[in-house]
């Protein structure tokens, strides 16, 4: 017995070697993997106006040197002259605009003639800039689903707020589109002290890539608020993952719904209802499995995901999913079908 346990590790040893030389691989049972979890708490989720409002207005407040902004549409006079206060005080602002919104051409000059550094995204034609984020000091972000408009903050909406490395990751986002458009790049430093907060963000078509997955990877609810889902991909992985079981929920903004093919969902078992006209239904959220979610800057089209410049957050957080399902469930029961 004593020889057998001697020759044992050295047979081990062997098995192991020859799987490598193989090419074979294995993995870990599931119950051993490590899983990715977000430490965002549910504090950094702002719904609604007062909410979504007020932090901006106090994070631009604070900023020390500099304030980074993104926006599809802006022309909220309080935001506007707040950053000109910021920019004469020497903190370094810079503003992006989609050029295709009217709002924003007296936003510009307005900004443009007291020296502020704001230009429009260059977009091709008929590409829509609908990003909308703000980064101060690098080290604190808002990824916010409403514009910076009186009609946009009105609306049921959601903003979340940042303060790990997916700022630094957002700031770094900002300087391409900023060299994109003034092909000056601006100083974002390579690495980050910021602790890792496991958010992702994606642009344009990874977007797509980002929501394909977590839906397959769904296997308990899908709960979703937007105004439209089009693209014929997502339309049929929804439905593939409402075959095996799982709960898909939507809730809709009746002025947008004739878009999305709703007797094609309905017929495949997905419940589907209209949010009430007032307040209107601003945000593009989903939640996964009560466990994740992705606020995302427009409906899920297909030329969100291959025209427009669009931004989104993935945030695997149980508790701040909470949060969001809690909410849902509201929203849900105020909605009609």
């Amino acid at each position: 017995m004593s020889k057998w346990k001697s020759v044992f590790p050295t047979l081990l040893v062997l098995f192991f070697s020859l799987l490598l030389l193989s090419g074979c691989s294995f993995k870990l049972p599931k119950s051993q993997e490590k899983v990715t979890i977000s430490n965002l708490p549910a504090e950094a989720l702002l719904i609604d106006k007062d909410a979504i409002y007020n932090r901006t207005l106090s994070l631009i407040e604070s900023a020390q040197t500099s304030i980074y902004v993104q926006q599809a549409e802006f022309d909220d006079p309080t935001l506007i002259q707040l950053l000109l206060t910021k920019a004469r005080s020497g903190i370094d602002v810079r503003i992006l605009l989609d050029q295709w919104q009217k709002v924003n051409r007296t936003t510009l000059d307005q900004l443009k003639a007291q020296n502020v550094s704001v230009q429009f995204y260059p977009a091709q034609k008929g590409q829509i800039d609908h990003s909308k984020y703000l980064v101060v000091d690098q080290s604190r972000a808002l990824i916010y689903g409403p514009p910076w408009t009186a009609d946009g903050l009105q609306a049921h909406d959601l903003a979340v707020e940042l303060s790990g490395k997916s700022t630094w990751k957002a700031a770094n986002w900002f300087s391409k589109d900023w060299e994109f458009t003034t092909t000056l790049p601006l100083t974002v430093p390579k690495t980050s002290p910021l602790p890792e907060d496991n958010n992702v963000l994606s642009t344009n078509s990874t977007i797509k890539q980002q929501l394909t997955e977590l839906i397959s990877g769904s296997t308990k609810s899908i709960w979703i608020e937007i105004s439209e889902i089009s693209d014929p991909d997502l339309v049929q992985s929804l439905i593939d993952v409402a075959a095996k079981g799982c709960d898909v929920r939507l809730v809709l903004d009746r002025s947008a719904a004739n878009k999305t093919p709703l007797e094609t969902l309905k017929n495949k078992g997905i419940d589907i209802r209209y949010y009430p006209s007032q307040p209107m239904l601003g945000m593009h959220l989903a939640i996964f499995d009560n466990t994740s979610f992705i606020l995302s800057s427009s409906a899920w089209t297909h030329s969100s995901f291959v025209t427009n410049h669009e931004f989104s957050l993935t945030v695997p957080s149980p508790t701040a999913s909470a949060k969001l399902s809690a909410m849902y469930k509201q929203d849900w029961e105020k909605s009609t079908e």
